[in-house]
């Protein structure tokens, strides 16, 4: 059973993730402020920064875990593993890996499923992007495979041997109940995955069947997650779609946001610092950012 504290944790991250896989995390905010950044919202509010807007007289940043996942605004993804995994697939057409280090041991990443995005970046073409993400926590995926009477008659039964090598040395060692390991986002391990576990291969005329062996606590105690992403552009954009902002902050405002998010991981309240002596630059930045997408969590970012 999981500590009192842990299953806090978990119990207030819990609906992060289930609204993040509906995959609606915002709408452009200069399109909200009619293409004028400096413009006020439909509530009459002003722009975050010092009562004349002007960020550069803001003394204070608040990182606070939304409620939900946003609907207003743009999203800026904060973990440079994450930004870049999409700014490759977007330039690549190719399918992508990535692995990030995450705040909360055990919490599983929000970026994953199907969606249609806007991206925007220096590195890529601003646009609509059809996501295929797949990801979890990191952890070694530990294999075995059961001796079955038959397979269904529409299943694909795979020959062993006909196997290339290194899918074929990781099949014959779950076969044999040895210690079959792999990582899932590896190519090796997306086969392991998607047509290993729960499909069937056949050896010496006997037929069997894939699975991963349960390891306890295994994904509990990960502090990584791991992605495969396909990043595909797209001429079918959604009014709600989110906008990925993929540049990222200046260094000094940075160091400031990482500060500020192991300080939050700790508690789950919302915090905040002092950010008087940063530079124009860092403050603009950070003011111009209404929401921070990390792998486990979104925030919504304010400047007073």
């Amino acid at each position: 059973m999981a500590p009192t504290r842990r299953r806090s944790l978990l119990a207030v991250l819990g609906g992060l993730g289930s609204t993040a896989a509906a995959g609606c995390l915002g709408t452009s905010l200069t399109e909200s402020r009619g293409g004028d950044p400096s413009a006020t919202d439909a509530t009459g509010t002003e722009p975050s920064g010092g009562p004349d807007g002007d960020p550069t007289t803001s003394d204070t940043v608040r990182l606070a875990a939304a409620d939900g996942v946003p609907v207003d605004g743009p999203v800026r993804v904060h973990p440079r593993s994450l930004a870049s995994l999409l700014e490759r697939g977007a330039t690549t057409g190719d399918r992508v890996r990535a692995t990030g280090s995450i705040l909360l041991t055990g919490q599983p990443p929000l970026l994953s499923g199907e969606r249609t995005v806007g991206l925007s970046s220096d590195g890529v073409d601003d646009g609509a992007y059809a996501l295929a993400v797949d990801g979890g926590l990191l952890y070694d995926w530990l294999l075995g495979a059961t001796a079955v009477e038959g397979s269904p008659t529409d299943a694909d039964v795979v020959d062993v041997d006909a196997l290339p090598h290194d899918r074929r040395s990781l099949a014959v060692e779950a076969i044999e109940g040895g210690r079959a390991t792999v990582e899932p986002q590896t190519p090796l391990g997306t086969w392991a995955r998607t047509e290993f576990v729960g499909g069937y291969v056949r050896r010496d005329g006997t037929v069997y069947r894939g699975y991963e062996r349960q390891q306890t606590d295994a994904a509990f105690f990960s502090e990584e997650v791991w992605y495969v992403a396909s990043v595909t552009p797209t001429d079918v954009a959604s009014s709600d779609a989110p906008t990925l902002h993929l540049d990222p902050l200046p260094s000094a405002a940075r160091t400031v946001v990482d500060d500020l998010l192991a300080d939050w991981a700790s508690t789950l309240d919302p915090v905040e610092a002092d950010v008087s002596d940063l530079d124009d630059r860092a403050r603009r930045a950070l003011a111009e950012t209404d929401r921070l997408l990390t792998h486990v969590a979104v925030f919504e970012v304010g400047l007073s």
